[in-house]
């Protein structure tokens, strides 16, 4: 019995070590369109919007696997219209981001409950064994630093308590999913902003161990950072914060952001209410991009439909906004390829990309006075999108003969290098200039 015993524990270090030395399992690779999502809801998961979403060019879509949606029954569950909706994505030939999530009144809470962890632990590993071909990203709850989806239960959000609440349950959930799939790709964090208290949250859950559970890579939703522009300063806090904690160069993924047109909707862009439209197709360009600058393995944008708050990019009628065009123009203009350096430019403010893989492209926008990740309202106010000052700038070119130039929607000119320049007018919406041609993107549906 003591000999068999041994062996049982020696096998369970032996897992706990390969897990621990896990990180970063099968992501999306830096490359566009790769990193390239949207939300999905139940509502639109047609073939009709699927169809919409492989024209424009996104790879990967997210939704939620509810726990109370699926095991109504204890031990008993029905993937019934989740098997339909991933027949569906699969065929569309879109890759799955699933959040799991929530409790289940069957059991516990998971935050107060073994019961509960238990049983989640159960309902993931389901999860993972039944989808086990679709190489869905797994995600553990979905912003587990708040109130709203956490639970109000006497203790702080974005607390020390919230964050160790949240590893007992993914310390349980990983080693149960793995199990079921020894390959699934399962991420953490799901964290609601980027700011001051939802760093805290992530250093609590660093500092107790978060990154050694297993899991594969940390996802973020960052609502807090005002600019796309402030991106880089922001993840640079939560990969600080990582290093310290012994895991340098963790992946990370945005797994949830988009830009609302009503000022009452969370991740507000500003400015003039009458073009809010244009500046969601800004911000939706610049947040694509300056993630992928930066090694974000998803950029997921919330969401395709959605009037209330205006964070929709496809009109109830099927007609897209501005922003669904841009995005379909950015995946266009650069599709294969990946960042390779921003350009100097006299202006800070001033964001000249280049991009290639697939021919060689840059891309040109100016901003106004970025803010800290951490705002105010005067910050807001001065970084709003139609305080950007549109101005001329020079560019330097090897290539001669006449440049095609793409503006964000898809009105497409020429421009003449001169003297192994060419003068660009910014503003604060991304353009396109190909220097070097490469394979046009496979035929699609124009929208």
């Amino acid at each position: 019995m003591k000999k068999h015993l041994f062996h049982i524990v020696l096998g369970l270090a032996f897992c706990l070590l390969a897990s621990t030395l896990r990180a970063g399992g099968d992501l999306p690779a830096l490359v566009i369109p790769e990193t390239a999502g949207m939300q999905l809801r139940g509502n639109y998961s047609d073939d009709a919007n699927l169809d919409k979403f492989v024209a424009i060019g996104v790879k990967n879509v997210r939704m939620g696997f509810h726990w109370e949606g699926i095991e109504k029954e204890k031990g008993v569950y029905d993937f019934t219209a989740l098997d339909a909706i991933m027949a569906r994505v699969r065929a569309h030939g879109l890759r799955m981001t699933g959040c799991l999530a929530f409790n289940n009144k069957l059991y516990g809470k998971v935050y107060e409950s073994e019961d509960g962890r238990q049983g989640f632990a159960a309902y993931a590993a389901a999860c993972a064994a039944h989808f086990k071909s679709d190489k869905i990203m797994w995600e553990i709850w979905n912003e587990p630093n708040t109130f709203t989806f956490w639970g109000r239960h006497g203790k702080a959000s974005n607390s020390e308590p919230f964050a160790e609440e949240y590893l007992s349950l993914v310390k349980v959930t990983v080693p149960a999913m793995r199990k079921a799939d020894p390959n699934c790709t399962i991420l953490g964090g799901s964290t609601s902003n980027l700011w001051s208290a939802s760093y805290a949250w992530c250093g609590f859950c660093f500092e107790k161990g978060m990154l050694k559970t297993g899991i594969d890579a940390w996802s973020v939703h960052p609502y807090g950072v005002h600019s796309p522009e402030s991106y880089p300063k922001a993840y640079g806090v939560v990969s600080d914060l990582m290093a310290k904690n012994g895991s340098p160069d963790f992946p990370m993924l945005d797994t949830e952001r988009g830009f609302g047109t009503s000022a009452k909707a969370e991740g507000f862009a500003g400015g003039a209410a009458s073009n809010q439209r244009t500046y969601q197709a800004w911000h939706l360009v610049r947040q694509y991009l300056m993630e992928l600058s930066i090694g974000i393995h998803l950029t997921s944008w919330y969401e395709w439909q959605n009037e209330k708050e205006g964070f929709g990019l496809c009109q109830p009628n099927g007609t897209l906004y501005p922003a669904g065009v841009a995005y379909q123009v950015v995946i266009t203009q650069l599709y294969g390829c990946k960042f390779v350096k921003r350009l100097p430019t006299e202006n800070p403010l001033d964001y000249v990309m280049l991009f290639s893989g697939n021919g060689e492209k840059i891309v040109a926008w100016t901003t106004p006075p970025v803010p800290d990740p951490e705002l105010n309202k005067a910050d807001k106010t001065r970084s709003a999108p139609d305080k950007a000052v549109p101005h001329a700038i020079t560019v330097p070119v090897t290539a001669a003969g006449p440049l095609k130039l793409v503006q964000i929607d898809d009105t497409q000119t020429t421009v003449s290098p001169a003297g192994g320049q060419v003068s660009l007018n910014l503003t604060g919406g991304p353009q396109y200039l190909t220097v070097k041609e490469g394979t046009p993107r496979p035929p699609f549906k124009k929208l």
